[in-house]
């Protein structure tokens, strides 16, 4: 596993390190702050996607056309 070119030994350390500073407490909270930021990343990447898909369909409709014009 290659998380952001981190191995899993590395996730390891990083985890242990976070328990030991943060505690169980503020770990938990941090946890669920890092799940909601990676939720609404994965939902803005994907909107900005899915926006940037439509448009490019537009521009090749738009070639589409200008095409068949220019037979004419």
């Amino acid at each position: 596993m290659d998380f952001f070119g981190i191995g899993t030994n590395e996730l390891i350390v990083i985890f242990a390190l976070a328990a030991i500073v943060l505690g169980p407490e503020r770990l938990a909270r941090a946890a669920r702050e890092a799940g909601r930021l990676v939720r609404n990343l994965k939902a803005y990447v994907s909107s900005f996607s899915d926006e940037l898909k439509n448009e490019l369909d537009v521009i090749d409709e738009l070639k589409k056309v200008n095409n068949d014009l220019k037979k004419f």
